[in-house]
């Protein structure tokens, strides 16, 4: 009975017309911004050439392909049974259902049926493939099998190919009949993990690529396809593959391109094959006229900065959640790393927003009142207490000292450290972290500074996209919704492909109420006026909300703005080595001492809003709330020392007052020299502070699911307070010490 069923399945299954997909061609990825006559971004996927006859292919690739994946092509039958037995075992074992096919079953799968591992589809493609062997001969089984397998592209700035012919001509920039023993052996190497097994990989991918390439040339040895002598010859070295010399990647539309294939594959589960032979149309939210706004607005600024200095940019509308441009690099060809949706570093004193949404969230209002000294020695529950109390943490401020007991309005305008370790721990570090989170923020990046007194001052790293989707929530009046670069995807036809893949992936929710968001957003707007650190961003005519943030030894920089329901833009700084791996201080360049978030981040934010908004309508801000209760937390003790023990002259140390400008004056402390007093503060001058080492984990470059694993501020791990160590020395913007 057992084999009658099987008999009978046999005589039931047909053979099906060959797949659409491998005679169709790649994606094409258009520009936003124009419904009715989109623009070509680009194009990912691979275009197919199809051979005539197996004459066409060269023997070294024929004798390769076997080698790599089925030795005993012409002289066993169209199945593997050992290989099926191992299907089925790992089927049954809930395992993936793979392994062994020949090339006959491969061609099937490819030609005939789909690419999902079904055990129905495994099946169908044995009783189709033994039909097939039947009704064709071996040669030109093997022929439509190199007219449709994938190998894949040898760079990351160009397209896969698809069939043997195209793959030649993008991997080696001649005909299949002409690819030499390395060549063929390269390309097999491929068929098991496309573009994985390249010459120009690094690392442990040019290990295995070495590994491989050098089995597939002993399979062709066995075979009796490769002699002793050329077997020695071609042993260990790589061929060289084909550079590209395309536009499409060339400039910031290889960041964008290489965005839309990450989101396609690893956030809404697209295929290689839906990707290369579907013909799918992406349509995006990226906007061709503020992508080259934003490079005009970076660029000129990089111009006599060290090349290492890097910056990343992301605009994004705060109502609907896209991503409308985002500057990743001066050119993609020459350096993939992404600097805009992909590197992190520490965010500084641009996390503080969150903090004060947080405080506000739990009833402290804008009114509220602090001692804005310096400095101060805070428990973890935020009192100020004598110094050489033990376990108190030490924190000191940037902006110059003050003997002032200010609100919140003017505390985020001044960015007082003072002020926001203490609100940090009264609204609670935990509660902190949630509204964050839920504003957007990666929970994977803040957790390890959870209780210290460096998380609320930014110790933790992010991405300027992080940054920008977390102040959109804050500027979309505190509902999130989640950045996104995909509008829609079409098949060949018009119709919408797989909508429940992109419909579903913008997700929103509400991370803290409208009142919250409404004051936050006032004591931002302090920020860009004079003599708020962000005064540089601030856009005659209009309102600005924003935040600045400078990190340990000036080790980054950032800007993140906005303006009322329009766009929300994060700029961050910083110098980074690739080959040596290695961050360095934004000290002394551009004739300045020190970058800060209040120099260069907010200079480049406000060319770019001034350009990306010239034609929009002017809007406002629907003003504060001033919700929650006005608390009076300033109960300076007569044991602390005001002002500053470590008197802080008007100009920092190492700062030229010729370059700097000095410092807006303040409460004058004893000591000062009064040198810097022939400088006068002018609208161009501007601020300088040393500050201390940032703690990053991930450096570029960085993977796909990179997260911070710092846990040094505030204390070792698991502790509250550090035993006098100052704050700032780990974290955010110190004066300094």
């Amino acid at each position: 009975m057992a084999i009658c069923g099987v008999g009978v399945a046999y005589a039931m299954v047909k053979v099906p017309k060959i797949n659409s997909d491998v005679q169709e061609q790649g994606t094409t990825i258009y520009w936003g911004g124009s419904a009715k006559n989109p623009e070509v971004l680009g194009r990912i996927g691979a275009s197919r050439q199809i051979l005539p006859s197996l004459s066409k292919v060269s023997k070294p690739m024929q004798a390769a392909v076997l080698a790599a994946e089925d030795r005993k092509f012409y002289h066993e039958a169209a199945i593997s049974p050992t290989g099926i037995a191992r299907a089925f075992y790992n089927d049954l074992k809930g395992g993936d259902t793979q392994g062994g096919s020949t090339i006959t079953q491969q061609y099937v799968k490819n030609a005939y049926l789909s690419q999902n591992r079904t055990f129905t589809r495994k099946f169908k493609e044995i009783f189709i493939a033994v039909k097939v062997n039947k009704q064709t001969s071996k040669d030109e089984i093997l022929l439509n099998y190199l007219n449709t397998i994938y190998f894949g592209a040898p760079t990351k700035d160009m397209t896969g190919a698809y069939s043997v012919e195209t793959a030649a001509r993008i991997w080696f920039g001649h005909s299949a009949a002409e690819l030499t023993v390395p060549e063929a052996a390269i390309l097999a190497s491929n068929i098991k993990q496309p573009g994985y097994y390249t010459p120009a990989s690094k690392g442990q991918e040019r290990i295995d690529t070495m590994e491989r390439y050098n089995w597939v040339l002993q399979g062709m040895h066995t075979m009796g396809n490769l002699s002793d002598a050329d077997l020695a010859k071609y042993q260990n070295h790589l061929p060289k593959v084909k550079r590209s010399k395309s536009s499409s990647y060339r400039g910031q539309n290889g960041y964008l391109l290489q965005r839309i294939t990450n989101v396609l594959r690893n956030s809404m589960g697209f295929t290689d094959t839906e990707l290369n032979t579907k013909g799918l149309k992406i349509y995006t939210t990226w906007r061709k006229d503020l992508q080259d706004k934003a490079v005009a607005a970076v660029e000129p600024k990089l111009k006599g900065l060290p090349s290492d200095t890097r910056v990343g940019l992301v605009t994004i509308d705060p109502n609907n959640g896209e991503v409308l441009a985002a500057y990743g690099g001066k050119d993609y060809l020459k350096r993939q790393q992404d600097d805009a949706f992909y590197s992190t570093v520490q965010v500084g004193s641009s996390f503080k927003p969150y903090v004060l949404a947080t405080a506000l969230d739990n009833g402290i209002g804008l009114k509220s009142m602090f001692d804005a000294r310096a400095p101060q020695y805070f428990t973890t529950d935020g009192e100020s207490v004598p110094k050489g109390t033990p376990g108190a943490m030490t924190v000191v401020n940037d902006e110059g000292n003050t003997n002032e007991v200010v609100d919140l309005i003017k505390a985020t305008q001044m960015s007082y450290n003072t002020v926001y370790v203490p609100l940090g721990f009264k609204a609670g570090s935990q509660k902190v972290f949630d509204l964050a989170e839920k504003a957007g923020l990666p929970g994977d990046s803040m957790k390890h500074q959870l209780n210290q007194g460096g998380f609320f001052l930014g110790q933790a790293d992010m991405s300027p996209l992080a940054q920008a989707g977390g102040y959109a929530t804050i500027a979309n009046d505190g509902e999130y919704i989640r950045p996104h670069i995909i509008k829609k995807v079409l098949d060949s036809k018009n119709a919408p492909y797989k909508p429940e893949k992109w419909e579903h992936y913008v997700t929103k929710h509400e991370a803290f109420s409208k009142d919250v968001a409404r004051d936050t957003q006032y004591a931002m707007q302090a920020v860009v006026r004079s003599p708020g650190t962000g005064y540089r961003a601030a856009l005659p005519g209009r309102e600005v909300a924003g935040k600045t943030g400078t990190t340990s030894k000036n080790m980054a920089a950032w800007f993140v703005g906005f303006t009322p329901k329009q766009y929300v833009t994060s700029v961050a700084m910083w110098r980074y080595r690739d080959k040596q791996h290695k961050f360095l201080p934004l000290q002394n360049i551009g004739g300045l001492g020190h970058v800060n978030g209040g120099d260069f981040p907010a200079e480049i934010w406000h060319d770019f809003m001034s350009a990306a908004l010239a034609n929009k309508p002017v809007t406002h801000f629907e003003g504060p709330v001033y919700g929650g209760n006005t608390q009076k937390f300033a109960t300076p003790s007569p044991t602390m020392t005001t002002p500053s023990a470590s008197p802080t002259p008007t100009c920092q140390e190492g700062e030229v007052p010729a370059i700097d400008h000095c410092k807006p004056g303040k409460t004058p402390n004893p000591g000062d020299t009064g040198q810097c007093q022939q400088h006068p503060r002018l609208p161009q001058c501007r601020n300088h502070s040393p500050s201390s080492n940032p703690t990053t984990s991930c450096r570029p470059p960085i993977s796909f699911n990179c997260s911070s694993q710092s846990t040094d501020p505030g204390g070792p791990p698991g502790k509250h307070g550090n035993g006098g160590t100052t704050v700032q020395d780990q974290a955010a913007r110190p004066l300094k010490e």
